[in-house]
């Protein structure tokens, strides 16, 4: 079970794993907040790719591995969202995010 709350993202890291439409849907919120977004997905919808463009956040075009987040191999990140459609994949995000 979660539990949604506020959070003061103004100059934090945020990654974001996953490049389809909830993804799409997370990214602005997270800039409007002002979070520092880092996504990491093969593929993105074309607004995120737009963002990418315009260097509103910065997006490595490639799957989630193992080590991302504990060996800080995209940064060190105070927030990790996982926006996968992939329960596997989430799980793995989330499960390394909480470690």
């Amino acid at each position: 079970m979660t539990y949604l709350l506020g959070l003061r993202m103004d100059g934090r890291e945020a990654l974001v794993v996953g490049g389809g439409r909830v993804a799409q849907r997370r990214v602005p919120v997270l800039l409007e907040s002002g979070a520092r977004v880092t996504l990491v997905a093969p593929e993105a919808t074309a607004t995120l790719e737009d963002l990418a463009d315009a260097g509103r956040i910065t997006w490595h075009r490639r799957a989630f591995g193992s080590g991302d987040i504990a060996e800080q191999r995209l940064g060190r990140f105070w927030l990790v969202h996982a926006a996968t459609d992939s329960a596997e994949t989430n799980a793995a995000v989330a499960a390394e995010a909480e470690a």
